[in-house]
């Protein structure tokens, strides 16, 4: 057992319960979030792994939540308009728990930075109620509602805010091209976690009744079947994808190092096939990071303007590979199976949705 589940199982409320449920107490180390950790924030120190790890699997713990809240008594978040920050952290049920790491790390941010994170706190926040909202409403989102909304969801801006924290980075002064470019790249990579996330969930989620599910969107309001569903959500991430590979390019135009494959096999130029849909082909990983060499012309002197913008790039790719990587070492989407289907690509789909119960490749 890791430092970080022994520290979870520890929980108790202010009457000295458990925090978590007997279902989450028993999935925390199938859940593998401290190999999520290593393979998003891979350059990181042992105390700050461990704080990853506690950071995403309270995360992965209240998206679990939030799809199974039944009304808005169960959003997990207290107190009058909640706002941003890590003050609104202290005020979620399971965030709380960090709340004096959180403040640590805060204490030496700017005021630029906890602005940021304000903002991606309340974004977070509020694409929770929505979720419970429609749930309560009977409403499923059509796509171009739920896109964003998945997006925050993710809580991937979090995570980033926090990753630049532990590691120092400093955003180089850009243009405003640059900078949109760069932001662009960002919700990428949120979109692309975010949409692949619900793929590899969807059998979960139809058994739960959590209808917050792209292809639970794309079969309502596009009237697809569930495999043209699933061809549709394929489409839709190879764009998204084929996107965040071009924008890197256009930010960072000098060659990066071979990839060094940590979990599977395969090129980040081929990574998007993980998800060709009748088939989960196994994703890269991706490439170390490396330190240009100033006497090496493009791929030094020209990137020295840069600064840190090379390792914000760096960290996005990191979140986006490792966490298709963990999707399937992780027991919570294809329990033990995942090698077996990283391997061969065969899924079986909930006989209640999928009627046929054929075995799909």
């Amino acid at each position: 057992m890791t430092a970080s589940e022994s520290w979870l199982l520890g929980l108790k409320t202010a009457e000295s319960s458990d925090v978590l449920t007997e279902t989450e107490r028993k999935n925390l180390r199938p859940m593998k979030a401290g190999l999520l950790a290593a393979v998003c924030v891979p350059g990181c120190g042992q105390p700050q792994l461990r704080f990853f790890a506690d950071f995403l699997s309270l995360s992965i713990i209240t998206n679990g939540r939030i799809r199974g809240a039944r009304d808005m008594s169960e959003n997990g978040w207290t107190g009058e308009g909640v706002g941003g920050g890590v003050d609104a952290l202290g005020r979620h049920t399971l965030f709380q728990h960090l709340l004096p790491e959180l403040q640590r790390l805060v204490s030496k941010a700017t005021s630029t930075w906890k602005t940021r994170f304000e903002s991606s706190v309340r974004s977070y926040h509020s694409a929770q109620l929505q979720v419970i909202t429609d749930r309560v409403n009977n409403v499923i989102p059509d796509l171009e509602t739920y896109l964003p909304l998945r997006r925050e969801l993710s809580g991937l801006y979090m995570l980033l805010d926090l990753i630049e924290l532990c590691e120092n980075l400093t955003l180089p002064p850009m243009d405003d091209e640059t900078f949109s470019k760069f932001n662009a790249l960002k919700q990428l990579a949120a979109d692309i976690i975010g949409c692949s996330l619900d793929v590899v969930a969807f059998n979960d989620d139809q058994v739960q009744g959590n209808r917050h599910n792209l292809i639970t969107v794309i079969m309502t309001h596009k009237r697809l079947s569930l495999q043209g569903a699933l061809n549709l959500a394929g489409v839709l991430i190879k764009r998204m994808f084929d996107s965040f590979v071009e924008t890197e390019k256009s930010l960072i135009s000098a060659p990066t190092a071979p990839q060094t494959n940590y979990l599977g096999n395969g090129s980040l130029s081929s990574y998007w096939n993980w998800v060709s849909l009748s088939r989960l082909a196994t994703p890269p990983a991706s490439p170390p990071r490396s330190t240009p060499d100033p006497s090496n012309g493009a791929n030094g002197g020209d990137l020295a303007h840069l600064g840190d913008l090379p390792s914000y790039v760096h960290t996005f790719r990191d979140c986006v590979v490792g966490t298709i990587n963990w999707a399937y070492e992780t027991e919570l989407y294809f329990g033990k199976k995942g090698e077996e289907i990283r391997t061969f690509g065969w899924v079986f789909l909930n006989p209640q949705n999928d009627g046929d119960g054929e075995e799909r490749s």
